[in-house]
């Protein structure tokens, strides 16, 4: 979200008063304005959000592709200490405009790396703003599937996100909370549950990310430089705690060119 700072001229066509006008702002204009400047002179920065869904979309135009691993037990109920790798990617494009209409997400997730697609899924997520800030997100998982994916139920998430900004001193940190309900979420994916979380952006390298299903919380980390444009990293700790046996830790590096069409 971009915040506009608009500054006025003197109209010459205007007629000379007798009496100056009222030139006077109120405080709370006055700090929305300065707020506004000094977004414009800081390095831009942005939230992140890890290890749930959100009620955001892709803008419009936007071509993304993602390879992520995670860490993973053999026993998906956490029977062995041994771990191996689970890899998959991931790419999509964004359609509409959230604030006007409704925005639009495609996502095509391969999941099959060995023969590489032998098995993945095709997602769809639609988004409408609530308010300037806050935007509403549903989401349809595995709407079309292939291989081991072709059997499993379409996977349905409703998400609210709001974003915001922390003020401290001449400096601000932008955030992110999100709370929704979903159909696949708890007992290792196979039962509905809610999902909470929150993320804030330290500076124009690093945000911090906490989310949970309300079983497990998961902390994350995302690093991104201005000078790879368009490219992201993040690291999460998936129960983070190991509060229900499924520990892991995933690494995804990301990719996204905007107004690609």
């Amino acid at each position: 979200m971009t915040t506009e700072l608009q500054v006025r001229g003197t109209n010459p066509a205007l007629e000379i008063e007798a009496a100056p006008r009222d030139m006077s702002v109120s405080g709370d204009e006055f700090v929305t304005s300065l707020q506004a400047m000094t977004k414009l002179l800081l390095p831009p920065r942005s939230p992140v959000l890890l290890g749930i869904g959100s009620g955001v979309v892709a803008p419009h135009g936007t071509v993304f592709a993602s390879v992520s691993g995670t860490t993973n037990r053999d026993d998906a109920a956490g029977a062995s200490d041994d771990l191996n790798l689970d890899g998959s990617v991931a790419f999509g494009f964004g359609l509409g405009d959230a604030t006007e209409t409704v925005g639009m997400q495609v996502t095509t997730a391969i999941t099959g790396l060995e023969p590489f697609g032998d098995s993945g899924s095709l997602s769809l997520k639609f988004s409408r703003a609530l308010a300037p800030t806050t935007f509403a997100g549903l989401s349809f998982g595995n709407v079309a599937g292939w291989g081991v994916e072709e059997d499993e139920d379409v996977k349905t998430t409703l998400a609210v996100t709001h974003f915001g900004d922390i003020w401290a001193q001449d400096t601000y940190f932008p955030f992110m909370l999100t709370a929704g309900y979903g159909t696949n979420v708890t007992e290792g994916g196979t039962e509905e549950g809610a999902i909470l979380g929150a993320g804030v952006g330290l500076n124009e390298y690093l945000g911090l990310s906490v989310s949970t299903n309300t079983e497990f919380v998961n902390l994350g980390v995302g690093f991104r430089s201005p000078e790879l444009e368009g490219w992201n990293l993040s690291l999460t700790a998936v129960d983070a705690f190991d509060q229900e046996d499924r520990q892991a830790l995933q690494i995804a590096v990301s990719y996204a060119v905007p107004n690609a069409f």
